[in-house]
């Protein structure tokens, strides 16, 4: 049989055909290979020519064994029966080319798509060159003790940020050059990923106390130079080095695609050591990490002391503080209002010293930001980005405001420009991640978590976004895991500890929570380990000893609605209800705690004020999702709202739904407003599913989390 398919192989001529199709189908892929990087083409492209070459493989077979050149045109091969005699092609043959040829592009589509499939977030990483951009790579240290990587980094950054207050040319962010630089890879490719047309490279080394900095201008087309200068300063004239270089460059791109007002630079005062300290700082805060964070602030308080004329020194110290602030965003270990005060002061210093440094206008908007004056915020980001069109984090926090007004298009366009800035920062990519989780996209959202930790392995970031996601998909236990990584890897982060402290108390291990828990969770600590009484006597004490804090009323309520006495979860409710802003009173996805007063005013009896509560709740989940946002959260609001409404059967389908979207509290089946309307049998079903998947998944984690020990913060 085998030798009767090879001799009709070779009759057929099947491989003079295939064999010559192999050979330029390699040839093109070499080709592809070399060329693709040089004329930065998208990596997908030369996945795409093998795809297809391989593609063409059964088409060409095909051809080669039904189909015949002839002098008389295109004609059928002849069979064993037909001898010598060439008889012209059917219908039917052309049928089979075509439905092969479909088949193998339909095969070739779907391997196409598994083999790039994973390369999603990292394609967005390589942005199309401009002309008018440039990337600074941190300096290489040439100093015999390499004891300059920080100033080989600061440098850059500061030509950085001189380039970047011209509104005509895109300056790639110092955090995204620097670690295209780690890659090891060539000019050509770091322009590529970066997006650039050209890429400033140098070395820093001393000579006594001469400091000797060399720059060279690279094109990221072609790898050559486009201009090179050596400079020798005393090392404490490190800022007038930099002005050199910033003004060198400048004078070249002049020539090219700047137009004459864009050659000035604004002044740079003489810092000698506090320069040199301040870059230290920022060296720290590039970590983004609570200890990196306390470190980055010694150094710049150094800066100040160095010189309380330096007004990069305020900007930075006020920035480290607001990043340290408490709060979801941030790295939370000092009061958030000591914080934006502390902040406030210095960007005032900073601002009285150089009204034009847009650093201290971004940090002026992360203080109104922090404060709830969004408005405030948006506008002085935008005055951060007027004086430095290249500042990507100013874009970043902007589009952070914006998502706090719900103002998602604009958050998302803003966001957009941050990554096209500076598409290998972390906190960028945690951000994209982040939006991308909640449009419900969370397979795009993990892609932006693993770029981030392929970036920084062991980044608490990547590790982050990651447990969001994961809790966000209804895996409590894997979100914990990874929670617990994060703890690990940054153990001052008081933020980090109470998320992992949140997974594990959902999951009703209290025990496992204890060690990590600070004392506010005490309640829940009780609650959860079954001392319902003690725990619902130490809410009650809390908010009588703050019975002005309507937070600690609605504490109470919402833990008496739960476990105790409706009646006085009623009018406690209504308490943290009326003392509250609307803000703060219809926060969503959950708009709470104005959904949970709803209840209470249906149970009093004040039907009207219920509606209203009701009403604006509906809306804003309407508004919500016509913005695109998709959260579990809202399926849950939205059975609530059903049984408020009466409606016992919507309410189950929504459940139903938040149940498969990953809606797993345990408190679900205690929760009085959903069961307002009634309980049909397919809401009890619900509520045992959710009992059932957490005890699986509690079972699952115990073993492990038997083992895990709080980390010692420094």
């Amino acid at each position: 049989m085998l030798r009767r398919f090879m001799s009709e192989i070779r009759r057929r001529r099947v491989l003079a055909v295939l064999t010559p199709y192999l050979i330029v189908a390699w040839l093109i892929m070499q080709v592809a290979a070399v060329t693709a990087p040089a004329l930065g083409l998208p990596h997908w492209t030369q996945t795409m020519v093998v795809v297809l070459a391989i593609v063409g493989m059964p088409v060409a077979a095909y051809f080669a064994w039904f189909f015949d050149w002839t002098e008389s045109g295109l004609r059928r091969t002849p069979g064993l029966k037909d001898g010598d005699e060439i008889r012209p092609l059917k219908a039917g043959h052309w049928a089979g080319l075509i439905l092969t040829t479909l088949f193998a592009l339909a095969g070739g589509y779907v391997s196409f798509n598994v083999i790039s499939g994973g390369k999603d977030v990292s394609e967005q990483l390589a942005l199309a060159p401009s002309d008018k951009s440039v990337a600074v790579l941190p300096f290489d240290d040439l100093s015999p003790a390499q004891d300059l990587g920080y100033l080989a980094k600061g440098l850059a950054e500061e030509i950085t940020v001189a380039l970047g207050k011209i509104g005509n040319i895109r300056i790639s962010a110092p955090n995204s050059a620097f670690r295209a630089a780690s890659s090891d890879e060539s000019i050509i490719e770091v322009g590529r990923k970066l997006g650039v047309a050209a890429i400033l490279t140098g070395s820093v080394r001393t000579a006594g106390d001469q400091l000797r900095v060399t720059a060279q201008l690279v094109s990221a087309k072609d790898g050559l130079t486009i201009w090179t200068d050596a400079f020798s300063r005393a090392r404490n004239d490190i800022v007038m080095v930099e002005e050199q270089i910033a003004r060198s460059i400048l004078g070249v791109m002049l020539d090219r695609f700047l137009n004459e007002e864009d050659e000035a630079l604004l002044g740079r005062p003489k810092a000698g050591e506090a320069h040199e300290l301040y870059l230290r700082g920022r060296e720290a805060m590039r970590l983004r990490t609570t200890e990196s964070l306390k470190v980055a602030r010694t150094y710049f308080e150094q800066t100040i002391a160095a010189d309380e004329e330096y007004a990069p020194g305020y900007a930075g110290l006020a920035l480290a503080l607001l990043l340290l602030a408490e709060g979801e965003s941030n790295y939370g270990v000092m009061d958030a209002d000591i914080a934006a005060q502390l902040a406030t002061s210095n960007v005032e210093k900073a601002l009285l010293r150089d009204p034009g440094l847009a650093e201290a206008h971004a940090v002026k908007g992360g203080v109104a930001a922090l404060k709830g004056d969004r408005l405030a915020a948006i506008d002085a980001f935008n005055r951060a980005i007027d004086i430095n069109p290249s500042y990507a984090d100013a874009y970043m926090w902007r589009a952070n405001a914006y998502l706090k007004e719900r103002r998602y298009d604009l958050a998302e366009e803003s966001l957009d420009a941050a990554f096209r800035l500076d598409p290998l920062s972390p906190i960028i990519l945690y951000n994209k991640g982040i939006l991308r989780a909640h449009a419900g996209d969370l397979k795009t959202a993990r892609g932006y978590y693993d770029a981030i930790l392929d970036l920084e392995s062991g980044s608490p970031l990547g590790f982050r976004g990651l447990a969001d996601a994961a809790r966000r998909a209804g895996d409590l236990a894997e979100s914990a895991k990874i929670w617990k990584r994060a703890v690990d890897a940054t153990p001052a982060s008081v933020q980090y500890r109470d998320n992992l402290v949140g997974a594990l108390l959902t999951l009703e291990m209290p025990d496992a929570a204890a060690p990590f828990a600070e004392d506010y969770f005490s309640v829940n600590l009780k609650l959860a380990g079954g001392d319902i009484e003690e725990g619902l006597n130490e809410a009650r004490f809390n908010y009588a000893a703050a019975p002005k804090d309507p937070y600690a009323a609605f504490e109470a309520g919402w833990y008496e609605l739960l476990y105790g006495d409706p009646d006085k979860a009623a009018a406690d409710l209504i308490a943290a209800d009326t003392a509250l802003s609307d803000e703060e009173r219809f926060a969503m996805p959950y708009c709470s705690p104005a959904i949970e007063a709803a209840y209470a005013y249906m149970r009093s009896g004040d039907s009207s004020s219920a509606k209203a509560r009701i009403d604006k709740c509906a809306a804003l989940l309407r508004e919500e999702r016509e913005s695109g946002v998709a959260a579990t959260e809202l399926e849950y609001l939205d059975a609530r709202i059903a049984a408020l409404s009466g409606d016992a059967n919507a309410a189950a389908i929504h459940l139903e739904r938040a149940y498969a979207d990953g809606w797993r509290e345990p408190w679900t089946a205690r929760d009085p407003l959903v069961r307002s309307a009634g309980s049909p049998e397919r809401l009890e079903s619900v509520f045992a599913q959710i009992d059932n998947d957490l005890a699986r998944q509690r079972a699952e984690l115990a073993p492990i989390a038997a083992a895990w020990k709080a980390p010692e913060a420094n």
